[in-house]
């Protein structure tokens, strides 16, 4: 996965890195409240104009600045974690029902009655 960059209402600039499972579990430790764990993972995963914030300071951003940037976070892991696997459908011909002869036991080969 690559970085994501994003322009704030405000006109900062914000890049956002892949996240991990340790990304997570850093902002769960961090945040005080779960209401709180979103603020932290965007500190964890956010730069915002070139400098890393902490989660307090995303607390002093205008509102619409820390909507796009929750909106931006949970759109960008909910939609990947919302999407079905993509699986190949092989192709049935024919019946699905067994047949006589496909259920009966074979007879060895070279083994014939006469």
């Amino acid at each position: 996965m690559t970085n994501t960059e994003l322009i704030l209402p405000s006109g900062k600039k914000v890049v956002i890195e892949p996240g991990k499972g340790f990304h997570l579990l850093n902002a769960q430790r961090k945040a005080k409240t779960s209401e709180e764990i979103t603020f932290a993972l965007i500190a964890e995963l956010a730069e915002v104009d070139g400098q890393k914030v902490v989660y307090e300071d995303l607390l002093e951003f205008d509102l619409e600045d820390v909507l796009a940037l929750q909106a931006e976070i949970s759109g960008k892991f909910l939609h990947q974690a919302a999407q079905p696997p993509k699986t190949a459908t092989p192709e049935v011909s024919g019946s699905l029902v067994p047949t006589a002869s496909s259920t009966s036991p074979k007879q060895p080969a070279g083994n014939t009655a006469k």
